[in-house]
């Protein structure tokens, strides 16, 4: 039972980094300025790694994830082939009815 606590612990951990990062990003634009805030969200991270009850680890993640709500970007990048992005559907599947011939000007011969 400890251990699947603390799989789960980690999994919350390591979504919030990952969101954390994701978030930061949206914030930045320039690539030097997005590594630096990176590392420095990453010595927050380090920094409460060794914590001596489960309890306070758990109380921990629950203020980052509040932080995460405050410093959400109110419009958030996304990546231009998602749903929602600026490439998502632009060159839509041919319909079923259309065929594609592979051997265009070709047809009436044999090989």
């Amino acid at each position: 039972m400890a251990t699947e606590a603390l799989v789960a612990h980690r999994t919350q951990v390591m979504r919030l980094y990952r969101h954390s990062l994701k978030a930061m990003m949206s914030w930045a634009v320039q690539r030097e300025f997005i590594y630096e805030k990176g590392r420095e969200i990453r010595s927050e991270f380090e920094a409460n790694r060794n914590l001596p009850t489960i309890a306070e680890a758990q109380r921990l993640v629950e203020a980052g994830q509040e932080r995460l709500r405050e410093n959400a970007h109110p419009d958030p990048y996304i990546v231009p082939y998602y749903i929602g992005g600026s490439m998502y559907a632009r060159n839509p599947p041919f319909p079923k009815e259309v065929h594609i011939q592979s051997n265009f000007g070709r047809e009436g011969y044999e090989q």
